[in-house]
């Protein structure tokens, strides 16, 4: 297997994985992180491990957005092609990238587990801190305030990790077995 198809299949993975995001699923319970962890390993030391994670992610929030959480733009004609929450996630996916390509120098089940683990409460910082100083926000401007938006996050942070441990196996699993799969098929021709 060369580099170009590992790429390949590691971006066919990263679009399978932002699409996961359309089905209905519990709150914070989608391989967001995963695939910024993913396109970090895969995806090399250039540019594309943060732009393929934050494209795909934001074009799900798109249709998100537009579709069943259009009722939280109750302000807000035509489409919505950007709101304030997108700025936090798509900071914490990419510092969730950056992180993953220092902890995943190499891939294995450890690094894998620790990068999980790091994005989650790196993507809970940043999202719930985004979540206090909006203009909209429903949290004092004080560090009270800061500190409900944390604790109310709580919840989501537990969902987060259940998350990315889950879907770390199945994407990384998927991407050794397809590797593996094609190996093979190729010693065979």
């Amino acid at each position: 297997m060369n580099t170009k198809s590992n790429t390949f299949l590691a971006i066919v993975l990263i679009i399978i994985g932002s699409c996961a995001r359309l089905i209905p699923h519990l709150p914070n319970f989608t391989p967001t992180e995963t695939i910024a962890i993913f396109g970090a390993a895969y995806l090399g030391r250039t540019w594309l491990p943060y732009f393929i994670p934050v494209v795909t992610m934001y074009f799900a929030d798109f249709i998100i957005n537009n579709t069943v959480a259009r009722s939280f733009f109750p302000n807000h004609d035509g489409l919505v092609l950007w709101s304030n929450y997108m700025l936090f996630n798509i900071i914490a996916i990419m510092l969730i990238v950056l992180i993953a390509q220092k902890v995943l120098n190499k891939i294995n089940f450890k690094n894998v587990m620790i990068a999980a683990i790091v994005s989650s409460v790196v993507f809970y910082l940043i999202t719930n801190f985004g979540s206090w100083v909006s203009l909209t926000s429903i949290y004092s401007k004080d560090f009270t305030g800061l500190m409900s938006s944390y604790v109310a996050g709580l919840p989501f942070l537990r969902t987060t990790l259940i998350s990315n441990l889950l879907f770390s196996g199945v994407i990384f699993g998927s991407m050794h077995f397809l590797i593996s799969m094609l190996k093979t098929k190729t010693q065979h021709v």
